[in-house]
């Protein structure tokens, strides 16, 4: 795949995706962007390497994901225009992300990695070990302990709400 305008129209496909893994991993929407546009640039130097379309989105999600680790923070920022989802009251979809974020920030990097990865863009587990450079079980181990926690911390905020 070398020409321009496939790298372009995979870019405006994909692009609003990354931005989003990256800000849920990050917690920031500013490094998130710029997170996206570098693993783009990368991508593009590596455009004709790539295969397809599959290829592709996980090179630039690999490629996103470890420059998240690169550029780990620890501050939690609120996010805007996250996690978006279709709702009929604008009030509780706001809620709804502010309580989705407050629970991902709890979670430590990698735990934060593996479920964007894993549950909200949908890549099988194999494939998340390959982007993130660990093996499948630590995945899971990842999985487990960030979902326990997102459901603990979730169904806290439910009560005290």
């Amino acid at each position: 795949m070398t020409d321009r305008a496939g790298f372009e129209a995979f870019y405006r496909a994909r692009l609003p995706d990354i931005v989003r893994a990256c800000a849920l991993v990050m917690l920031d929407p500013g490094i998130a962007e710029e997170i996206a546009a570098e693993a783009f640039a990368r991508t593009w130097a590596k455009w004709n390497q790539i295969h397809d379309d599959d290829h592709a989105g996980g090179y630039v999600y690999t490629t996103a994901m470890r420059l998240c680790t690169k550029r780990r923070t620890r501050r939690s920022r609120e996010l805007v225009g996250l996690a978006e989802r279709s709702s009929d009251d604008a009030a509780a979809s706001v809620v709804e992300r502010r309580m989705i974020v407050d629970a991902l920030s709890g979670l430590p990097l990698r735990q934060r990695q593996a479920i964007v990865l894993r549950d909200w863009v949908g890549y099988e587990t194999d494939d998340v070990a390959d982007m993130l450079g660990i093996d499948a079980s630590t995945v899971r181990v990842h999985l487990g302990r960030g979902r326990a926690t997102l459901r603990q911390a979730l169904e806290v905020e439910e009560r005290n709400g």
